[in-house]
C-alpha cells in the first residue's frame, strides 16, 4: 500500500511540476521581459529542452535583429532546431546565419552545419538527389573555405557517404535500361556511368551488362548493322578480359565472346 501511495504522490508532483512550468513558458512566451526570456532560452538549450529552446529563441528573434544578442539567438535558435531534429529548419537557418553573419567567429560552425543537416536529410539513394548534391557542394565550400579546420575530415567522410548514393543512384539508373530490354540505351547509360566514375565499386558489373547488353542488341539488328555491332561487343569483351582476368564472370562471357566471332565469321 505505502509503495502504490508514494507512486501516485510521485506522479502527481511530477504533473504538477509540468504544469507550473507550461504555465511558467507561456507567461514567457508573452512577456516584454526580453533578457529574462533569453535567459530561460539559454538554460533550456543547454539542459537540452530543444522544445522550449526553440519556442523561446524563435520568439526572441524580431525583437534582437540588428541588436547585439542577434548572432547568439540565430545560432542558439538553429542549433535548437538540431538537437529537435528538425533538420529541414535547422540546415535552412544554419545557412540563413551564413549569409546575415559572414564575418561571426559562429560562421564556420554555421556553415559546416548546413552541409550536415542536408546529409541528415539526404533521401535513399532510389529516391531523388537534389538534398545530396546540395550537401555535397556545401561540405566542399566548408573545405575550401577552412582547409586547415579540424571538421575537414569529418566533411570528407559524409561526402564519401553521399558520393556513393549518387554513384549507385546513376548506376541503378542506367542498368534499369539493362532490366527493361532497351538493350542500346544500357550500353550509352553504362558506358556513361563508366566515363563519370572510373574507379567505382560497380565498374566490374557495368562491363559486364554493357557486353551482355551489346550482344543482346546486335543479335535483333538488321543485317546491314549486325557486323560492326558485334565487332563492338567483341572488343568490350577484350576489356573485360583485361580488367578482370580472374572474373567469376570470364566463363559465360567467354561463350559471348565465340558467339559473336562465329557471326563474324559467316
Amino acid at each position: 500500500m505505502n509503495y502504490r501511495f508514494f507512486s501516485v504522490i510521485t506522479i502527481l508532483i511530477c504533473l504538477l511540476l509540468t504544469s507550473c512550468g507550461s504555465t511558467k513558458h507561456k507567461k514567457l512566451l508573452k512577456s516584454n521581459d526580453h533578457e529574462a526570456k533569453y535567459a530561460a532560452a539559454v538554460n533550456a538549450y543547454e539542459k537540452e529542452d530543444y522544445f522550449h529552446s526553440t519556442q523561446l529563441f524563435e520568439n526572441l528573434l524580431l525583437y534582437y535583429r540588428g541588436r547585439d544578442k542577434a548572432e547568439s539567438v540565430n545560432m542558439y535558435y538553429a542549433k535548437s532546431l538540431l538537437g529537435s531534429k528538425d533538420y529541414y529548419s535547422a540546415g535552412y537557418q544554419f545557412e540563413n546565419f551564413v549569409r546575415w553573419f559572414p564575418y561571426s567567429k559562429d560562421a564556420q560552425e554555421a556553415l559546416f552545419q548546413a552541409a550536415y543537416c542536408k546529409y541528415l536529410e539526404s533521401p535513399k539513394h532510389s529516391l531523388d538527389q537534389t538534398l545530396t548534391k546540395e550537401s555535397l557542394k556545401q561540405f566542399q565550400s566548408y573545405i575550401d573555405k577552412y582547409p586547415s579546420s579540424e571538421r575537414v575530415l569529418d566533411a570528407k567522410k559524409y561526402m564519401k557517404v553521399l558520393r556513393n548514393k549518387i554513384i549507385t543512384k546513376d548506376y541503378e539508373t542506367a542498368y534499369n535500361y539493362y532490366k527493361t530490354g532497351k538493350y542500346q540505351s544500357a550500353q550509352f547509360a553504362l558506358k556513361t556511368f563508366l566515363n563519370e566514375y572510373p574507379e567505382s565499386e560497380y565498374r566490374e558489373q557495368a562491363l559486364y551488362y554493357i557486353i551482355i547488353a551489346g550482344y543482346k542488341f546486335a543479335e535483333n539488328s538488321i543485317s546491314d548493322k549486325r557486323k560492326e555491332r558485334f565487332e563492338l561487343v567483341v572488343n568490350d569483351y577484350q576489356k573485360f578480359l583485361a580488367f578482370y582476368p580472374e572474373s567469376t564472370k570470364l566463363d559465360e562471357l567467354k561463350k559471348i565472346n565465340e558467339l559473336c566471332i562465329k557471326e563474324l565469321n559467316k
